[in-house]
Order: structure tokens, then sequence, then C-alpha cells
């Protein structure tokens, strides 16, 4: 997603419509008690109650990293909460006690998937969500990973990862689909959207099978991305810029976006790929 160059200005843009959909709170600094080193984590199992306490001191340590970047607090809220979703059980929990940190659940159509989200703290203007997979086969076994290990492409580091909003179950076999879509900023006048297809074939994970399949292209991913005029109404820009999937009929629709020297432009037009043979098309 990086490599699409597109540099942006404002943090106020959007960060009022997310809030609203996924409800920031002012949370407390934890004491020198709540935080747990690495070494305690391979000895201690990652129960609800020391998840909450990683997750408060995640939230506390913006100020740290403002002076020093260490984003180390995070890091280890991530693989404990990994850890704990991988438990059997765990898929039976929605860990409702991490709601007050902003951390929310997004489930797919067909039950067997969810993805933990939240904004991270460390954030600016170009939104980083963290997005936490947890999945459970047809053996109920289950498995979760950062959604951020699915990015091959290095260039991808760094980049801004999105809100997902919508997971629908396409019929594949014998591997599975499932087509996510979201929406993001790398700054504030300028928003994207976006559809990744999620392939899970033996056990293994990737969002980079080239499934959309666009004039002679074929591509791994949709994304559309418009710049926010100064007397431009924002959510009827996120409107033009929806990526829509249609259930029934087993389309998506997204927005032709022409590249300018000047950045991206809505063309008002909307193009429908069908998902048929196992692909978009």
């Amino acid at each position: 997603m990086k490599a699409i160059g597109i540099l942006f200005s404002s943090l106020a843009f959007l960060l009022s419509s997310c809030g609203a959909k996924h409800g920031k709170q002012q949370l407390e600094k934890v004491n020198d008690s709540a935080t747990l080193t690495h070494q305690k984590l391979d000895s201690v199992p990652a129960q609800i109650d020391t998840l909450e306490k990683l997750a408060a001191h995640m939230v506390a340590s913006v100020e740290s990293y403002r002076n020093d970047g260490n984003t180390e607090a995070e890091q280890i809220f991530i693989d404990a909460f990994i850890k704990a979703l991988k438990k059997t059980k765990a898929f039976e929990t929605n860990f409702t006690n991490l709601k007050k940190y902003d951390i929310q659940v997004l489930t797919a159509d067909d039950g067997k998937l969810r993805v933990f989200y939240w904004l991270s703290p460390y954030s600016g203007s170009m939104w980083h969500v963290q997005n936490i997979v947890q999945y459970k086969d047809e053996n109920n076994e289950v498995t979760a990973f950062s959604f951020d290990s699915l990015y091959e492409d290095k260039d991808d580091e760094g980049s801004p990862t999105p809100f997902f909003d919508h997971i629908y179950t396409l019929n594949t076999s014998p591997q599975k689909t499932y087509l996510f879509t979201g929406y993001g900023q790398m700054s504030g006048t300028e928003p994207y959207t976006v559809a990744h297809a999620l392939v899970i074939d033996h056990a293994k994970f990737s969002i980079n099978k080239a499934l959309f399949k666009i004039g002679k292209g074929i591509k791994t991913q949709l994304f559309a991305a418009a710049e926010l005029k100064e007397d431009q109404d924002k959510e009827k820009l996120l409107a033009q810029l929806a990526i829509s999937y249609n259930n029934k009929d087993k389309t998506i629709s997204y927005p032709e976006v022409n590249e300018t020297k000047n950045g991206s432009v809505l063309t008002g037009k909307r193009s429908v790929l069908t998902f048929r043979d196992g692909m978009f098309k």
C-alpha cells in the first residue's frame, strides 16, 4: 500500500467519525505491577485479567512513545493476546472487558473467523489499525495471528492499515476465502477504501492471491483514495469511495479513480466485478 505514495496532511479528518464508531476511551495510567515482561509472558498463561492490565499499560505508554518512540508495550500486548486467542475456549469469548480500551471485534458471516481491532495508540494522522485474526477450522482447531503478518511486500512495513467493517465468506473449494472490506487514512485530507481477499489453503493464510481481474490486469486488492476538498462534505466523499459487496448476486462495486500529478481524483463512475470461478471479474 505504501507504494501508492499518497501523502496526507491532517489528523482531524475522519477521526471524529472513527471515534463515533469505535468509541475512544480516556484511560488511567497503570502502576508498575501491571507491567509484564516477555519472560513472564512465556511462563504465565495470558489470562483475561492479565490482558486487561497489558492493554491499560499499552494505552498509558503513549507519552513515553512520544519521547523515545518505543512501541514495546503494544507489542507485548499483541503477543499475549494472540497467545490467549489460540486457546480453543477463547473462540467462545468476546473479551468484552477489553472494550474499555477500544478493542472491538468483527465476526465473519459464517461465524468461523473474527478480527479483534483497535487504532494503535501510537497512530498520528496516518492511521495504523491493529487487526488480530482468530480462526476456527472445520476440525475446531483455533489459530490467531496479526493481519500485518500477511503483508509479504517489505514496502508495506509502516504503511497504514484499515478498519475492516465487513467480512464475507466466498464460495471456494477446497480452499476457503474471505472478503474483507474497510477504510482508513494516511492523513486527514485523503481517505482510502480497500478490499482484501484472505485465502486459507491447508492452514496457510494469504492476502497475496491475485483474485481481482480489472481489464487485462489481475490485482491482489481493490483500493481507492481521493482528496477531500475544502468545501466538500466528508461523509459524502466516504460514500463515494465505498467498496461494497452484494452477497446475493456475488458482485463487488468500487469507485473509479484517476491518478493525476495533483493526487487521486474520483471520476464519478463505479465499476462492478462478479465473483465466479474463484475470482472477481
